[in-house]
């Protein structure tokens, strides 16, 4: 018996079901019953009373119970439109209603070195990085905080890796700066310039265009008023605006 019941289908098992059949018999078995009277009471004009007296009861009675499940049917299609609806915002929608400010890793909180970059040096700038655990880029900022520089990891394994192939000790490798990088690789000083700049009134949509602007660029530091002569207020990464384009 459990298991046929549990077979129903979950509509049949609801309160909600069983009292509308109950609510629609008791209305046909009422409206039957004084249909019957009237007719029996052998009235001339009773045909007109039944039409009179009958119809508006069926009427209000089929009314009620349309409305009833056609306004349910239509509240589920219109929570569906509307859910579907939303899965179709695109990225940049998404993007455009984020603002930079709440969704940059703040200047305090940033792993990054300082000028003069002659006094950088490339190796110990690595296990520095690697003791901080944060991550593989290095941002390289003024005394005062201005962007001067972005290093990703990769470039500068690029660089000390020729140095090594062309005959360097390990001595040398670790006595090697940011401005030995800069002045040998005119590629490489191209792409530790690659970064761009947008203010702390901008949103994720803005960085990513200004993103795009640059080649190879995949980071957007927030200044007040957006330029490179300001101080760095906070640092946005390719990952984070793609983290919060999703949808």
């Amino acid at each position: 018996m459990r298991e046929s019941e549990n077979n129903l289908p979950s509509e049949w098992r609801s309160t909600r079901f069983w009292l509308a059949i109950g609510v629609t018999i008791i209305s046909i078995l009422a409206v039957t019953v004084l249909a019957t009277v009237i007719i029996h009471r052998g009235d001339t004009e009773s045909p007109q009373n039944v039409l009179n007296s009958v119809l508006p009861l069926l009427g209000t009675w089929v009314g009620t119970i349309l409305a009833y499940y056609f306004s349910k049917e239509n509240f589920e299609a219109a929570t569906r439109s509307v859910t579907e609806l939303a899965k179709q915002v695109s990225p940049q929608e998404q993007l455009k209603t984020i603002s930079a400010k709440t969704k940059m890793l703040p200047r305090e909180k940033i792993f990054f070195v300082s000028f003069p970059a002659d006094q950088i040096k490339l190796i110990a700038a690595l296990d520095s990085l690697e003791k901080a655990q944060k991550g593989n880029r290095i941002p390289v900022l003024a005394s005062t905080y201005e962007p001067k520089f972005i290093l990703h990891r990769s470039l500068i394994d690029k660089f000390l890796s020729q140095a090594a192939r062309s005959g360097k000790s390990s001595t040398d490798l670790e006595k090697l700066t940011l401005q030995d990088l800069l002045n040998q690789d005119t590629e490489l000083r191209r792409m530790a310039e690659s970064f761009a700049v947008v203010s702390e009134d901008a949103t994720l949509a803005d960085a990513m265009n200004a993103m795009a602007r640059i080649s190879d660029c995949q980071d957007v530091f927030v200044t007040r008023a957006g330029t490179k002569q300001e101080e760095v207020l906070g640092w946005v990464t390719n990952v984070i605006i793609q983290e919060n384009a999703r949808v």
